[in-house]
């Protein structure tokens, strides 16, 4: 049996979809595919009497189209950080592949049909206002910047969101989007990302 797990902190993605993203308004995927990368800084988290605390998790998702995201088949990967001990490492790879139940339990159950395993990696996780920026070296770079409202400081929200990570989600555009590894590879930027605060338990 999993042990019970709890996650707080900073969350932001970015999608290969055109602003706003298809999943939003569960409309088909705009290019017949969405390849996405939802990367997660745990301010604080526990998983049974393990301290979460300060790591990094990152779920890289490829649907092959064509289709709505929630028609299934997707393929994932899952990156943690190599900063955390052993015991850190495997909470957050039971967690990030659906092991440990909840939200992602539902969508790796319902959702993707090929798992490509957890890695340990350094990752970087960077917030500077209304920016956000990632790193795994030789893997993955997201780069992403709100999209402001009218005052051009507050983002712009989409509220009541279908959305597994958050129903409130700031629309934001990327910088910079690639991504190599598994033989899967993109470079993207100017489409779709957003960011916003999380808490996840099971």
């Amino acid at each position: 049996m999993a042990e019970s797990w709890k996650l707080t902190g900073e969350y932001f993605e970015s999608c290969n979809c055109d602003l706003i993203c298809a999943c939003l308004v569960q409309a088909p995927t705009p290019r017949d595919r969405c390849d996405a990368a939802l990367a997660f800084h745990i301010a604080a988290g526990t998983y049974g009497n393990t301290s979460l605390n300060d790591l990094n998790a990152v779920l890289v998702v490829s649907f092959p189209g064509p289709g709505k995201m929630r028609d299934g088949n997707w393929t994932a990967a899952v990156y943690v950080d190599e900063k955390g001990t052993k015991a850190q490492q495997d909470a957050l790879g039971a967690i990030f592949s659906g092991k440990a139940g909840g939200t992602l339990g539902a969508i790796f159950a319902g959702l993707v049909s090929k798992f490509l395993g957890v890695k340990a990696t350094p990752i970087s996780f960077e917030i500077k206002g209304n920016e956000r920026r990632l790193s795994i070296p030789n893997i993955l770079e997201i780069d992403i910047a709100a999209v402001t409202g009218r005052d051009g400081v507050e983002p712009l929200w989409a509220t009541n969101a279908a959305h597994p990570v958050s129903s409130k989600l700031a629309l934001a555009a990327s910088k910079a989007y690639r991504y190599s590894d598994h033989n899967l590879a993109w470079n993207t930027s100017g489409t779709n990302g957003h960011f916003a605060p999380f808490a996840w338990t099971a």
